[in-house]
């Protein structure tokens, strides 16, 4: 585990730059999905003190990641891209993809708030997935 926690850590970082970015990225292309952001229906208001709570999962995310990486690094070969992007489309198949399938199942959001997730989320891991096998030389 200790050899998870730094680049987790890193990893983290990292993810929520990137995510930050992503989500300006997509209120600016989307603007009804900036509106379901501010539908006090659907989220909780920033004010809500529960909402720094959303800063804490890439750290979270980030060491988990980390730990699973350093588990099965050995199962990937090729170049570092190729590594990157296998360990994402894995991440994608058991996490993201029933994660968001469930969120659009369950929740009243748009298909494309849930479409927006989930390209987020699979640059986010990706950005992770980079960082754990430049980090792990």
């Amino acid at each position: 585990m200790k050899k998870a926690v730094v680049p987790g850590l890193v990893a983290a970082i990292g993810m929520l730059a990137v995510g930050i970015v992503l989500s300006f990225l997509f209120n600016f292309l989307f603007p009804s999905i900036k509106a379901e952001y501010v539908n006090p229906a659907l989220f909780r208001s920033w004010k809500d003190p529960l909402m720094y709570l959303f800063f804490i999962q890439p750290f979270w995310l980030g060491i988990a990641l980390a730990w699973g990486w350093d588990k099965i690094k050995t199962l990937f070969q090729g170049s570092i891209g190729r590594k990157a992007i296998n360990f994402t489309l894995i991440m994608l198949i058991i996490s993201i993809l029933p994660g968001m399938l469930m969120s659009v199942s369950s929740f009243k959001i748009s298909v494309l708030m849930t479409l927006t997730w989930t390209i987020s989320s699979f640059i986010q891991v990706w950005i992770a997935s980079l960082i754990f096998i430049r980090m792990s030389k």
